[in-house]
């Protein structure tokens, strides 16, 4: 079969298009015929080489994924011939957290494209658990699954965010940031989402951002405060880290909520812990989410309540590509990759 791989972890240059041996299912797996998947920004980070996991090589990147099934085993939900996106992460299937629905807490937790071969490929195998049957725009459930759940995870489900809520987002063009913004939107909170492209924010806005600064311009810290009449926001989406986290502290409200799910400017930051304290703010780490919130989010997608923002759409081949234009930052939304 056609997929994209590697041997070794480096820079664009390991990722190679040619063929591959067809994966064979197992006990408990799942063989999909891949339609439609997305590259993500974590997918260039674990090309890299992720800091504290090990990966088998040679590897097939990709997370996202929307295709038919094959064959199925262990699945009373999935039948060969149903259409289905996988949720991206699953656990051991026995601990306290698999067994109450929270596998993403799970110790042993794994990610397709990750620790398993993922979905640029024609084929991928999956443990069957993880699959949802869905109805609906294959090119809009093909780029939904991490990024939308991680946002319906940080929001809904440790954010409890309600109507009139301030959500402030960083760097919301990219695809957590737009999936973001109309979570918000669909429970009534405002958004408040930051960007340093003019062309972006107009596009922010289109998406339905109620506010967006831009960081060249503004000063974010006095921005954010004007906004909400010197109150501050509810809610802080932060996967930057280095140097956002010590805007969060300053325009989260009192008891207010900080989620973070990723440090792209660095994963250590001294915070002031005075001020932490003080305002009695609460800092949640997530990664990943649940199958259950999958389903929950993605029936919005289907009922074309949530609209993702496709702004590329790739072969298989031009996967290499994306992942240039991911690392120069010319994307908003997602890039679709059409198998």
């Amino acid at each position: 079969m056609k997929a994209i791989y590697y041997n070794s972890h480096g820079g664009i240059d390991v990722l190679k298009y040619g063929d591959i041996d067809e994966p064979k299912i197992n006990r408990g797996e799942a063989l999909i015929e891949v339609k439609y998947s997305s590259i993500n920004r974590i997918d260039l980070l674990i090309r890299k080489g992720y800091p504290g996991i090990n990966i088998p090589l040679p590897h097939i990147p990709g997370i996202d994924l929307y295709g038919r099934v094959i064959d199925v085993d262990n699945n009373d939900e999935i039948n060969p011939g149903d259409y289905v996106v996988a949720n991206t992460v699953f656990g051991c299937g026995h601990c306290e957290f698999c067994l109450s629905g929270k596998e993403n807490m799970c110790n042993l937790w794994k990610m397709i494209g990750f620790h398993i071969n993922g979905s640029h490929a024609e084929l991928v195998k999956v443990p069957s658990k993880t699959l949802i049957k869905v109805k609906g725009n294959g090119e809009k459930l093909g780029v939904t699954p991490l990024s939308l759940s991680i946002s319906w995870s940080a929001l809904v489900t440790v954010g409890k965010i309600k109507k009139d809520d301030f959500v402030l987002i960083y760097g919301g063009s990219g695809g957590v940031g737009t999936f973001a913004i109309q979570v918000s939107k669909l429970f009534g909170a405002k958004s408040i989402v930051t960007t340093r492209n003019e062309e972006k924010e107009k596009i922010l806005k289109l998406i339905g951002a109620n506010y967006v600064i831009n960081g060249n311009e503004e000063n974010i810290t006095e921005r954010v405060m004007e906004i909400t009449d010197k109150k501050g926001v509810d809610i802080v989406i932060d996967y930057i880290i280095n140097p956002t986290m010590q805007v969060s502290l300053d325009v989260a409200k009192t008891n207010g909520k900080i989620i973070i799910f990723g440090f792209l400017g660095g994963n250590v930051f001294p915070i002031n812990w005075q001020k932490f304290y003080l305002k009695s703010l609460r800092i949640y780490g997530i990664h990943n989410a649940s199958k259950l919130e999958l389903k929950n989010a993605i029936k919005y997608v289907e009922n074309n309540e949530i609209e993702p923002y496709i702004s590329r759409k790739l072969s298989l081949e031009e996967v290499i590509d994306g992942h240039k234009i991911m690392e120069n930052n010319e994307i908003i939304g997602k890039l679709l990759v059409k198998i």
